[in-house]
């Protein structure tokens, strides 16, 4: 497993981080530009220079009072339709895709130059002197005022930028293949082609153990796989997580089992720092919370408020992305063995928990979509024809015969049921 910080990555996916950085660099940026400005000498005999420097005292501070705020308005209005667009996205789509709105890099930068440029324009501003002041000599910084012209113009940019990416980014087609990049990512993470020689895989699970509880309640974000590993590696030490990625975790919970016992008390602090544990789930390490905002997408295209099987359609083929990728390689391992001897043991996501996701949740809404059902029909044919484990292809098949039987249930049109059991009988062999 690739090697998780979970307090710089929980800083770095916040909203305000990419735009903070920016206010940064805009302070150093002014400050820096300004003393090159006190440094250079104003040779105004060069035509160029004459050229660059012709805007004079009073109309660099007009300049810059026009920029900064301007930009200053131009930023609160991004952040009102970034909001607004949060708020159409959690009604619509899910409240779980807001934080993929809020994580959103384009937003994020536009937000910050913008932001950027006003304190840019206002800390160039209070440099500039004139002979009227008491302060100082005249000074006017005019390397600094010119690349708040060009910082304007790329503003300009961003703006134009900002309005199509916005307008991209509440599309079905977007919201959807985002979710289905999500899911390959962990997926891939967790499903790799081949295992590492030093993970196997176990089943069952030792008796007792010294208990490491949990001292906070959230759900169980990320684990930081290669410092726990680090832990485990300790002589005749042997640590199972208790709780998988993405379980919910109260206060007193056991978070770990340390064999032999009495080294759970040595070693709570520094396992507890290997997990991280937060108030909403993540789609990093989890790969069912990645799962499920694709398949929310479609049952929330189901719902009568919205009515929208095309919208399902396409969460259910990008869905099979994800599970084709899993179902197609080897178990996956999870207990880590060092010089022969196992070390560490953590929970996976079982494949048939990711072939049962969209079936389970999709099924009771999609008998009144003729669509919708063909879809699902595909997709157990994807997963059936790409898995190389026969329980799957079974597991695959039983799913199928429950949709059929809850189909005929309904009462469907006869031409409908003819339909859709030709395609089984196509897709599957019957």
């Amino acid at each position: 497993m690739k090697k998780l910080s979970g307090s710089w990555t929980r800083v770095f996916n916040k909203f305000w981080f990419v735009p903070g950085v920016c206010l940064l660099t805009a302070v150093v940026l002014a400050q820096s530009v300004v003393a090159v400005d006190r440094w250079l000498p104003e040779d105004l005999d060069s035509p160029w220079v004459a050229w660059v420097y012709a805007v004079g005292i009073d109309g660099s501070r007009a300049m810059l009072s026009a920029i900064g705020g301007s930009m200053l308005g131009v930023a609160a209005t991004a952040f009102s339709i970034t909001i607004s667009v949060i708020a159409t996205a959690s009604s619509t789509y899910g409240p779980r895709l807001v934080r993929n709105f809020m994580a959103d890099r384009g937003n994020q930068v536009v937000l910050g130059v913008l932001v950027s440029t006003f304190i840019y324009s206002l800390l160039v501003l209070r440099t500039i002197r004139s002979a009227s002041d008491d302060l100082a000599q005249p000074f006017v910084p005019h390397l600094a005022v010119n690349l708040a012209v060009l910082l304007a113009v790329a503003d300009v940019a961003l703006v134009v930028y900002f309005i199509h990416h916005i307008a991209d980014s509440v599309q079905v087609d977007t919201l959807v293949h985002g979710a289905r990049r999500r899911l390959l990512a962990v997926i891939d993470r967790w499903h790799p082609e081949e295992t590492p020689e030093e993970l196997v895989r176990t089943v069952g699970g030792r008796a007792g153990g010294g208990a490491v509880r949990a001292d906070a309640v959230g759900y169980l974000v990320g684990v930081n796989f290669e410092r726990l590993r680090v832990h485990a590696e300790e002589p005749d030490v042997f640590v199972e997580l208790v709780p998988r990625v993405g379980d919910h975790v109260l206060a007193e919970e056991p978070l770990f089992r340390v064999w032999p016992e009495h080294r759970a008390e040595e070693l709570a602090e520094p396992l507890r720092r290997c997990v991280v544990i937060g108030d909403s789930r993540s789609a990093d390490q989890d790969v069912r919370f990645a799962q499920q905002q694709v398949v929310e997408l479609a049952v929330r295209a189901l719902s009568p408020s919205t009515n929208d099987p095309y919208t399902a359609v396409n969460a259910i083929e990008e869905v099979a992305s994800g599970i084709v990728a899993a179902v197609s390689h080897p178990l996956p391992g999870n207990t880590v063995v060092v010089d022969g001897a196992h070390r560490l043991r953590y929970g996976v996501v079982g494949l048939d928990e990711i072939v049962d996701m969209p079936f389970d949740q999709i099924r009771p809404h999609a008998t009144g979509h003729v669509s919708v059902m063909l879809a699902l029909v595909d997709l157990a044919a994807r997963i059936g024809s790409a898995t190389v484990h026969p329980s799957v292809e079974r597991q695959a098949r039983e799913h199928v015969d429950v949709l059929l039987g809850q189909f005929r249930d309904s009462g469907p049109n006869p031409r409908d049921l003819a339909r859709v059991e030709r395609h089984v009988a196509a897709r599957l062999g019957g």
